[in-house]
């Protein structure tokens, strides 16, 4: 007897969706309420997954047992002495990536709507614009931060401009399009109110997928054209973005702050972050097969500012504003490599669903599957690349939204790739 699903659970995973992405910046821990749902979705098919009544598919496993990997990355150094350490984010990562494993199963069986990944998107980034114009106008913020800090906002904020236009596209109404498109205006706002340079740096691979996916050529002879084109839109696209005041005001700023840095005034944002990034590559040599640990790592920091080698305001911060540098302080190179997979396994995954299949061609139902399929692998890609990207300037998964935000909907555009596997 085939697995039959439960009448209301496809309502609940398109809610639990949809609320994922649209609070996700607009109120505190917004994204905890999809959270929530989705792991009670798959609590509840565990049991017909250890019945063996629920196949997983060969990209599901590879992200199940990147999960599992990055989680016991995180469980390093969570006994000192032989007593737990509870002070670090150590046991509540592997707590949180657990968590998230369990919800997988919700996954096998039934995949979100494209009504509620639009809506969920749009309305989520709708929701960081209206919260950045609030705090910016109303509040006189210098910079937009939501519910978190600037830049954790003005990054996840990119993202989700960067999903509703890769959803406005594949819009089927006018009015629809006009919403995904104010949504990716709004997102951008809020961007760029928060001023994370960091994240700006992805903005020109995530905006290449975009005008890729626009008119994605229809056979392969017209792929460099095509390729050429979207270039020459993503680079015009940037200018344009870079002629804003508050951008340029930015830029300034970090030119600026690099300069300064070269003449030992370290307290500024970019002089702070060499100044971390300079300690974790030595505390990373001096630990490179596990690295130091959390606790390690702030105590060679604070040894650090003794001596003068940093100055007083790096005691703020308990991470190297580098994903790479700071796991590799942390957690060695084993630590490193289990990041690497972290990235590499769904990125792979993701670029192969951009490619064009044969069947891709023949028309009707059969190419409008493809085109939703390649979008979906488009909004993947751009998280990966994206989490990629602000992890060079800033340590996104030192975050509890960080991490949550790209676990969920790393798997949710994964299995949305695939189709429900039931055995009977």
């Amino acid at each position: 007897m085939s697995l039959r699903t439960a009448p209301l659970e496809p309502k609940a995973l398109d809610a639990a969706v949809f609320l994922l992405l649209a609070l996700s910046l607009s109120i505190p821990s917004g994204y905890s309420w999809g959270a929530v749902l989705l792991l009670l979705l798959g609590l509840y098919r565990w049991p017909a997954v250890l019945r063996g009544r629920l196949s997983w598919p060969g990209d599901m496993r590879a992200w199940a047992g990147a999960i599992f990997l990055m989680g016991m990355v995180w469980s390093m150094h969570i006994f000192v002495d032989g007593k737990l350490v509870t002070n670090s984010l150590g046991v509540d990562r592997s707590v949180k990536y657990l968590l998230v494993f369990l919800t997988l199963p919700a996954l096998l069986v039934g995949r979100p709507s494209e009504k509620a990944l639009n809506w969920g998107c749009w309305v989520g980034a709708i929701g960081a614009g209206l919260t950045a114009l609030w705090q910016i106008g109303i509040l006189g913020w210098d910079r937009a931060a939501g519910y978190t800090n600037a830049i954790q906002f003005g990054n996840l904020a990119l993202l989700l401009a960067a999903w509703s236009g890769a959803r406005a596209l594949r819009a089927q109404q006018g009015w629809q399009k006009a919403v995904g498109w104010i949504a990716v205006l709004l997102g951008m706002v809020a961007s760029v109110a928060s001023g994370s340079r960091g994240g700006w740096l992805t903005l020109p691979a995530l905006m290449l997928l975009i005008f890729w996916l626009k008119a994605p050529p229809r056979s392969t002879g017209k792929s460099l054209s095509h390729a050429l084109r979207a270039a020459a839109f993503t680079v015009v696209a940037c200018l344009a973005l870079l002629a804003l005041p508050p951008v340029q005001q930015r830029v300034s700023i970090g030119i600026d702050e690099w300069q300064a840095h070269e003449l030992q005034a370290e307290n500024t944002s970019v002089g702070l972050r060499r100044s971390f990034w300079k300690l974790a590559l030595e505390v990373g040599e001096a630990h490179a097969w596990l690295g130091a640990g959390q606790d390690g790592y702030e105590r060679l920091q604070r040894q650090a500012v003794g001596r003068g080698d940093m100055p007083d305001a790096a005691l703020e911060f308990n991470h190297a504003h580098n994903e790479w540098l700071d796991m590799f302080a942390k957690r060695g190179l084993l630590g490193v490599a289990g990041l690497a997979l972290f990235f590499v396994v769904p990125g792979l995954i993701f670029a192969r669903g951009l490619r064009r299949e044969p069947e891709d061609t023949q028309g009707g139902g059969a190419t409008e599957h493809a085109d939703e399929r390649r979008a979906i692998a488009a909004c993947g890609l751009m998280t990966v690349l994206g989490f990629a990207g602000f992890g060079l300037t800033q340590v996104m998964f030192a975050h509890n939204n960080g991490n949550m935000m790209y676990l969920l909907m790393v798997t949710i555009w994964l299995a949305c790739l695939q189709r429900p596997t039931v055995r009977s």
